[in-house]
This record gives structure tokens, sequence and C-alpha cells, in this order.
């Protein structure tokens, strides 16, 4: 009998995903936000799964593009509150109804903003790193127990404009600012952005977009390292860009498991 020799240890995934959305609420996105709920993220909750079968669960939290006052996740939308069965403040992939939820969310209601001018709703990374530092997501604080140390950040910025940090910040700021809440680890934060492609507005189904030249490199200094996707808004097809980003989050849960007995792999 021939000895086989030894099996090749199966490759460890990541089991968990922590996922943000930061939607720009001006009224010019009502079409975008319209399709979030409808289309957006169906496909990108049915591709997550066959695209990552060893994954357990994932989380999505929702927000406007504006941190003031107040950068808490949304659990209500324009028709109301959404009643998450998760009984927290995002939801859950294993909820019976999370195409509802997020069809209720989606339809961004930001009467609890109070930024100063219309750029200032318009600032989707910052608002997520917002929401994720310790003044939002601490202890006895209104996202608390988001985010896990066993899980990649996707942070999801939906914007026709630009990034417009308030105070203004650069770039590499921002891209500081957000890396920090994992704590400075590039590998465990994918950023998609979804924005104007410059240099001029474009014009697509949904309507105009402008040039988001900070969006954009923000978004640049994550694909430096293999994290960061950007889509043109106004190509239409939001599920080919969340297909770009899906390979993207699965090389980052390959990577974060590349130690043997790497907690949240399998």
């Amino acid at each position: 009998m021939t000895d086989a020799g030894p099996s090749m240890p199966t490759k460890k995934v990541c089991q968990k995903l922590d996922i943000v959305f930061a939607v720009d609420d001006s009224g010019s996105m009502e079409a975008e936000q319209e399709a979030m709920g409808t289309s957006i993220f169906p496909a990108f909750a049915r591709r997550l799964l066959a695209e990552l079968p060893m994954l357990k669960d994932f989380r999505v939290g929702v927000l406007d593009a504006c941190p003031a006052p107040l950068a808490n996740f949304h659990t209500r939308g324009e028709g109301g509150m959404c009643q998450f069965e998760s009984g927290a403040v995002w939801m859950d992939s294993r909820s019976t109804k999370l195409v509802d939820e997020f069809a209720c969310v989606g339809d961004i209601d930001s009467t609890d903003t109070n930024c100063p001018s219309t750029d200032a709703n318009e600032q989707p990374i910052s608002t997520i790193a917002t929401a994720l530092e310790p003044t939002w997501h601490g202890p006895g604080k209104p996202n608390a127990g988001f985010l896990r140390d066993d899980a990649i950040l996707v942070a999801v910025a939906i914007t026709d404009e630009d990034e417009q940090p308030m105070p203004q910040r650069s770039a590499r700021e921002v891209y500081d600012r957000l890396l920090a809440v994992k704590g400075g680890d590039a590998n465990r934060v994918v950023l998609l952005s979804i924005g104007g492609p410059g240099p001029y507005t474009c014009y697509g189904p949904y309507g105009t977009a402008t040039n988001a030249v900070k969006l954009r490199e923000i978004t640049s200094l994550f694909a430096a390292h293999g994290r960061g996707v950007f889509w043109n808004i106004c190509a239409g097809s939001f599920e080919e860009g969340l297909g770009k980003a899906l390979a993207t989050i699965k090389t980052a849960c390959m990577d974060f498991c590349t130690g043997v007995g790497t907690a949240g792999c399998d």
C-alpha cells in the first residue's frame, strides 16, 4: 500500500465581517438610496455568502455622511423604525428579514444630524471613522459592541460629490484616522468608495456626480495595500463594482488568516 503522505492543510479564511455603509443624504442622492435597498445590498449579501462560504456572519451598520452631532448607527429610515431582529443598532446576517431591514434603513433618515453646511453632509469616510472611535464605540456608547477584534472591517462610502471632512483634513489624515479604529493595521480594513471619477461632472443612471478628488486619494492609499476599490457612480451597474470589492474582501480574508490558529478563522 502506497503512503499518500501528509495531507495539505486547508487554507483558513475569516469568518466575520463588520460592514459600515455611509451614504451622502443630500437631495441629489435619492436615486442611489433607493437602489441601496432594492438592489445594492441584496446583491452584496448574496455574493458575500456565495464567494465566502466559510463566512459565519456579517453585521451591517448604516450612517448618513454627517458626523455631527451624532454618529450613531441608524435604526430608522424615512418610513419609521426598522425593528432589527438583532436587537442592536446594526443588522445581523442571520436575520430572517435582512433585506427588508436594509430597505428600511437604506432610505436614509438624517433628521438628527446638524452639519453647518451642505458640504458638511458629504464626509462619509470621516463619519465611519467617527462612529467607530471610542467616543461612539466605547463602553456604554451608542455603537458599543459593533467592532470585533476577530473581524475584517469593510467600509463603504457613497457620495455624488467628494469627501469633505470638517475640520479639513488631508487624504492621509482621513486614511490614518480610519485605520486607527483597527489598531493601524491596513490589512484589516477594506474600503469601497463609490463616487465621481472626474475630471469633470459625470452623468449616469442616478444623475450627476462631481469630481471626487479626495475620496479617490483616500481610496488609493488603501489600494496601495490591496485593500481599496473605487467605483464610478456614473457607470451604474453597482453589482460590478461590488464584484470588484468582493474580490478584495476575499483576499483580505485570506491574508487575515495566514497565522495558524488566528482567532476568527476556520
